[in-house]
């Protein structure tokens, strides 16, 4: 496997990229635990700094995280209670063609919103029309 020699050592094909798989495995799992062991800490000292900041504003900052927390968890647990039955599958696939149905009445209010906007614009090209020949009439009674 290796020979030890003055100048260093000696390894047969393919060992030392194996070995270099195996140091960058171990590399990597050593640094995963450092970032939990991090972010760990981090939760502490903030956990901490909340208590130390106030009882009553902790309480209520963490009993929202809590609700959330249990709100998420109970919408993880209800998907995959659900996500194997037919009637889902259905649901999930006919959703989207539900959304064209109303991308199709946003349409339809956008353009008679815009037919709208038309209608008082003409009106106010109108008015100011007429103001300007009034306008240029009394103008040239002067």
């Amino acid at each position: 496997m290796l020979r030890t020699s003055n100048i260093g050592i000696l390894f047969r094909s393919g060992i030392l990229s194996e070995l270099e798989a195996k140091r960058d495995e171990l590399l990597s799992d050593r640094i995963i635990q450092l970032q939990a062991f991090c972010r760990g800490y981090l939760a502490r000292k903030s956990m901490s700094q909340r208590r130390v900041q106030g009882f009553d504003s902790f309480m209520l900052k963490s009993n929202e995280h809590e609700l959330a927390v249990r709100c998420i968890q109970r919408n993880v647990k209800a998907f995959i209670a659900v996500r194997d039955w037919p009637w889902w599958r259905l649901l999930v696939r006919v959703t989207p063609l539900l959304n064209v149905h109303r991308t199709e009445e946003q349409l339809k209010a956008a353009n008679e919103e815009l037919n709208n906007l038309r209608a008082k614009l003409e009106k106010m090209e109108n008015d100011r029309n007429e103001l300007k020949t009034e306008n240029q009439k009394l103008e040239s009674k002067h």
